[in-house]
C-alpha cells in the first residue's frame, strides 16, 4: 500500500525487472540513498570481476 495524497492508499502491482533493467534503474538514480549506492557498488564490483575474466580467456 502507497500513500496517494490526504491519507488515502492504494495498492500496487510488483514488477519484476530483468538484470539490465535493474542497472538502468540504479545508475539513474539517487546515489545518496543507501540502497542505491548499494546497488552501485555492486554492479561496478561485478562489471570489474567480468573484465578481469574477460581478459583471461582473451589472453591466456
Amino acid at each position: 500500500m502507497v500513500a496517494i495524497g490526504s491519507g488515502a492508499q492504494r495498492e500496487l502491482d510488483d514488477i519484476m525487472l530483468d538484470r539490465y533493467a535493474c542497472y538502468l534503474v540504479v545508475q539513474n538514480s539517487d546515489p545518496s540513498k543507501e540502497v542505491v549506492a548499494l546497488g552501485q557498488t555492486y554492479f561496478a564490483i561485478q562489471t570489474h570481476r567480468q573484465e578481469q575474466t574477460d581478459s583471461l580467456i582473451e589472453d591466456p
